[in-house]
């Protein structure tokens, strides 16, 4: 009996564990769709979350502008990079594919304005070896171009600056010197540094530039072309004098910091012997400007006057160029090429009319009785920028014949004054004054004189 209640108990239990096993699978199926459903939400929410990280927004961004590039709209590939940036300002792919499509556009200016800021901000220097690159191409293409000018030396600097061991800018900073000053500034001597340009004051700013680059790396290659540029490539250049005692200053750095040359030498010493002729002529510039001719005569006697013009008159060694008339003015001075160096002279009024005066220094052998004449000459400026009627005024100190008494001549070391008067029409008027501020003095038109010469 027992055993058959257990076996009815047996099948109870196996219908229960049965209806439990089917309640329990039904439960099964239910919880796995409702994971499985919840598993899918949770997929779905993370793809949105990861289609809107920044580094997959940056990489759409610049997928999108290489799909640009490839159908060279360049605008839109331009639109996307900087939308990149913008997400990730650290990205050099961003920075690197925009500036290419703005060298697309031959847009050099953003180019290189895109991988300096890119290299700024993420110190790659990839990023500045490719706006270098930017660079030495644009120099490389001026000189190309025959367009090489300060601007070409000056993209050449910003590389040294960066990185003033860079061989490949020094090398064509080394090619860009005669270039430079053939394509800008030989075109006269007055196109280098006496334009209104302001051409000396960019010269002088890129060679400070040059010598900072030098205190930080001083090698034998850049000391080279440095002291190339300290003299322009040009056989003849006009510098106004206030410029020329700059560029001496200029020069004195150059040769306490780096060395010198024969060249720059040579230039000091032009320059020096110009402020000393200055000096000189200083007071009766000063006399001359307000009218003072007389004081002529004492000046062209004066031993600071005949030393200067026995140099000339003996032909002896001065960085000044000797000629028989030397003229002395106060505006500029031309310096010229020569074998062994530079010589200079300053401005004649026909070079310069816009001058404050001239002053012309003769040289010419003539004794009278075994005495050497002393002459001198000046022309004063334009008058409210009229240059005619011109004056030229000639004192001379000579042996000549004066009036003693009613008739009688007498030989005697006296002034001679001729003034001549040109006008626009090129006539002239000419009057000489004979024992000028003597007690004889005497006054003849030269036309009297050509009468009395040809009777």
């Amino acid at each position: 009996m027992g055993y058959r209640k257990s076996n009815v108990y047996s099948s109870a239990v196996r219908k229960s564990c049965n209806s439990k096993r089917k309640r329990k699978k039904k439960i099964d199926i239910k919880t796995a769709g409702i994971i499985t459903a919840a598993s899918a939400v949770v997929i779905a929410a993370g793809l949105a979350v990861y289609s809107h990280l920044p580094f997959v927004k940056v990489n759409n961004a610049i997928a999108a502008g290489n799909k640009y590039t490839e159908s060279a709209d360049y605008e839109a590939a331009i639109e996307s990079y900087e939308k990149a940036i913008a997400i990730d300002p650290k990205s050099v792919a961003a920075y690197s594919n925009l500036a290419g499509a703005y060298l697309s556009l031959d847009d050099r200016e953003d180019a290189k304005k895109t991988l300096y800021e890119g290299y700024q901000n993420t110190q790659n220097e990839l990023l500045l070896k490719d706006y270098q690159t930017v660079i030495m191409n644009e120099a490389v293409s001026d000189m190309n171009a025959g367009q090489t000018s300060f601007d070409t030396v000056e993209k050449l600097l910003e590389i040294l600056e960066e990185t003033p061991d860079n061989t490949d800018a020094i090398e064509l900073l080394d090619a860009a010197y005669e270039r430079c000053f053939n394509d800008s500034y030989n075109a006269d001597y007055n196109s280098l540094f006496r334009d209104n340009a302001g051409n000396y004051s960019k010269y002088a700013e890129l060679m400070e530039r040059m010598l900072s680059v030098y205190s930080v790396s001083a090698s034998d290659e850049f000391k080279n072309v440095l002291l190339k540029y300290a003299v322009p490539y040009s056989d003849s250049f006009t510098i106004n004098l206030e410029d020329a005692y700059s560029y001496r200053s200029l020069l004195d750095k150059i040769v306490s910091a780096v060395g010198t040359s024969n060249e720059i030498d040579s230039i000091r010493n032009c320059i020096s012997d110009a402020e000393n002729v200055q000096g000189i002529f200083a007071d009766i510039f000063v006399q001359l400007d307000v009218g003072n001719v007389d004081e002529l005569r004492d000046f062209v006697v004066s031993d600071e006057y005949i030393a200067l013009r026995n140099v000339f008159l003996n032909n002896l060694e001065t960085p000044q160029e000797n000629t028989t008339y030397v003229s002395i003015s106060r505006e500029a001075i031309i310096l010229n090429r020569r074998d062994n160096g530079f010589t200079y002279r300053f401005l004649n009024f026909e070079e310069n009319p816009e001058t404050t005066g001239v002053i012309t220094l003769w040289a010419n052998f003539f004794e009278d009785d075994g005495v050497q004449r002393n002459s001198i000459s000046y022309e004063p400026g334009a008058i409210n920028g009229n240059l005619y009627p011109h004056t030229k005024y000639s004192v001379t100190y000579l042996l000549s014949y004066i009036t003693s008494g009613k008739s009688t001549k007498v030989a005697k070391m006296n002034y001679r004054l001729d003034t001549t008067i040109t006008f626009e029409d090129g006539s002239t008027e000419e009057t000489i004054v004979g024992d000028w501020g003597g007690p004889n003095e005497w006054i003849m038109d030269i036309d009297t004189i050509e009468s009395r010469i040809r009777a």
